[in-house]
């Protein structure tokens, strides 16, 4: 008679080995990657403005002047993770385990993430060719993939593996790809003295409501 103790080990969930990393920056012969301008750009900015400008019953509430205005390749990553997190539950040696994949677009420029909904957005839509024509200046990042690397992984801890799962998973980089959006940049001065730059994308995301920003991510979270 087979050990006990046998069986129960040979029904138990095995992980799935996960990928290992690519990484394509697209810089093969000169050519980068790039989302499509899509936007006119005098609409673009006008869109821009009147959000800075905000509104109270119709009124702006923000005044401020536009000084150095310039046509842009703002450098931007995608990142996507294979994930691996168990749940432990109570009573039960083996918890439930859950793996999929995740994503996030990084913009490289102000160094922050944003959730990119894999799942229902598919690859992103990307060109690939020469970008640096002299039409639009290609803003420089002096920052390292390290760098981006390591925010990306503490947004997807906090913001999807605790938040799903209650605790932190294992990522393994999957796929790692850098591009540039087109966009006007703006110099925004308030009250004559406090500047910054702004930006009016031109790309497909500007006219899903920003949804490369978006919060939506669909995991399969029925324990």
């Amino acid at each position: 008679m087979q050990d006990k103790q046998t069986i129960v080990k040979r029904f138990q969930p095995v992980r799935q080995e996960a990928p290992k990393p690519i990484t394509d920056d697209g810089k093969n012969k000169g050519k980068s990657f790039y989302t499509y301008q899509i936007l006119d750009r005098q609409e673009a900015i006008d869109s821009k403005l009147k959000l800075l400008h905000g509104s109270f019953f119709g009124k702006p509430i923000q005044k401020f002047d536009v000084g150095r205005v310039r046509d842009v390749w703002v450098p931007y990553c995608y990142l996507q993770y294979h994930f691996y997190v168990e749940r432990h539950v109570m009573f039960r040696k083996k918890g439930l385990d859950r793996e999929g994949e995740v994503a996030v677009v990084f913009d490289m420029n102000e160094m922050h993430p944003f959730q990119y909904d894999y799942y229902e957005s598919g690859e992103l839509n990307l060109g690939k060719g020469k970008i640096d024509d002299g039409s639009k200046t290609i803003l420089k990042c002096s920052n390292s993939f390290h760098d981006v690397e390591e925010k990306a992984i503490d947004h997807i801890q906090f913001k999807i593996m605790k938040r799903f799962y209650g605790k932190n998973g294992d990522l393994t980089l999957t796929k790692r790809k850098r591009f540039y959006r087109p966009a006007v940049e703006l110099e925004i001065i308030y009250k004559g003295e406090h500047s910054n730059l702004r930006y009016a994308y031109l790309d497909e995301f500007a006219v899903k409501s920003e949804h490369i920003l978006g919060l939506k991510y669909r995991v399969d979270n029925n324990f």
